[in-house]
């Protein structure tokens, strides 16, 4: 809001400046061009900046809200899957979640490309997402180090 009222304020100055060269009587010499830059292109020119900032960060505030609502629905989904076995449809991601259906389907294919979930196909032909390491869960305790033989 800062950023607001701070373009606002230097756009009035700089009209304040603009009407304050006309009445001077000044004309468009050397000098006369020289003055109208400093005194109105400079601030018109810092309230453009602002205004462009300011709806700029507002911009990227609200792609970083969706990117964090498809996290916290990623990190739904997974838990989910952990309760049915490691295996996921996008109907049972609908009713448990109560999210959209095209939502459900972006963030299951989300996680398909991060390698966490592999899309398989029933015999009948739905696809069922498959979650390989939470399947996978109860085989930790017998993991070993790397180097161990």
């Amino acid at each position: 809001m800062g950023k607001l009222i701070g373009s606002m304020s230097l756009f009035a100055l700089a009209g304040f400046m603009l009407v304050g060269f006309f009445q001077s009587g000044i004309g468009f010499t050397a000098t006369g061009l020289a003055a109208l830059l400093i005194a109105v292109g400079l601030p018109a020119a810092g309230g453009a900046y602002l205004l462009y900032s300011h709806y700029r960060q507002k911009q990227q505030l609200k792609g970083s809200k969706k990117r964090l609502k498809m996290q916290t629905l990623e990190a739904e989904i997974i838990k989910l899957s952990g309760q049915k076995g490691g295996k996921l449809t996008v109907v049972e991601v609908v009713s448990a979640l109560a999210v959209d259906n095209q939502i459900a389907k972006e963030a299951l294919e989300s996680l398909s490309v991060q390698g966490l979930a592999e899309p398989e196909v029933t015999e009948r032909g739905m696809i069922v997402y498959s979650f390989y390491d939470v399947q996978n869960l109860p085989d930790k305790s017998t993991a070993k180090g790397v180097l161990d033989d």
